[in-house]
């Protein structure tokens, strides 16, 4: 190896480029470096919250047990209704989301199954994920069909666009604020307006948490806020 390496001039062409290789080294060293942490940070954030999760319910229990004998009898029956409705506001509002993602897929596979566009079920699966998320979710979906069909052919892509395009103010005028009002007991005009200020305020964060955190203050109001006491009528003098 040593001869041939003096033979083709390697030997001498690494003794003369050393600084360079090793700065090629470390600019290919970088990106792969990047890519690990990234993987591990993955890794080590998923660990994390499986655990937490399974300790969380292990021990919610004992906690909440524990918070409610200090708290007292009348005061601890009253945090426990307020987290029984708290708890099913936020399992009504997953469970609305994921009935309106549902509605959403099964009508995407079938208008890609009847414009013939191939692997149905699979964008119609991706549309579904897509559109769990509030107001952006359902054109993130529409994309990723729209460009299928357009792929397919220009007709399918057509008719494609055509129904999302309805289908979008079907669902964030219609479906979303009577399928979530109904899970998460608050009026439409409640609903829409508290997604639109959260979505203005906060972005996509907001617009994830705005319903369900619509619903937690109108339980916390419900509760705490001081109540007014109208005097009693007053009694006709004899």
């Amino acid at each position: 190896m040593g001869r041939l390496m003096d033979r083709i001039g390697l030997r001498d062409y690494l003794a003369n480029h050393s600084d360079q290789i090793r700065q090629y080294g470390e600019r290919l060293r970088q990106p792969a470096v990047g890519v690990l942490r990234s993987v591990a940070e993955g890794v080590f954030g998923l660990t994390t919250v499986i655990v937490l999760a399974y300790l969380m319910v292990l021990e919610a229990p004992r906690m909440t047990g524990a918070a409610l004998a200090r708290a007292g009898e009348a005061r601890g029956e009253r945090w426990r209704r307020v987290g029984r409705e708290i708890s099913r506001t936020v399992t009504g509002y997953l469970t609305g989301n994921l009935l309106i993602s549902l509605i959403c897929g099964l009508l995407t596979f079938v208008v890609l199954l009847l414009t013939g566009v191939p692997f149905a079920a699979v964008i119609a699966l991706l549309v579904a994920i897509a559109d769990l998320i509030p107001l952006v979710g359902a054109t993130i979906g529409a994309i990723i069909a729209i460009g299928a069909g357009f792929l397919h052919s220009t007709t399918a892509g057509i008719i494609v666009l055509v129904f999302f395009v309805i289908y979008q103010q079907i669902e964030n005028h219609l479906l979303q604020p009577v399928i979530l009002s109904r899970s998460v007991r608050l009026d439409p005009l409640t609903v829409l307006i508290s997604v639109l200020l959260a979505a203005e305020l906060a972005g996509l964060v907001g617009a994830l948490l705005a319903i369900p955190a619509a619903g937690i203050v109108r339980i916390l109001l419900r509760e705490y806020a001081p109540r007014r006491h109208t005097p009693p009528p007053p009694q006709p003098t004899p």
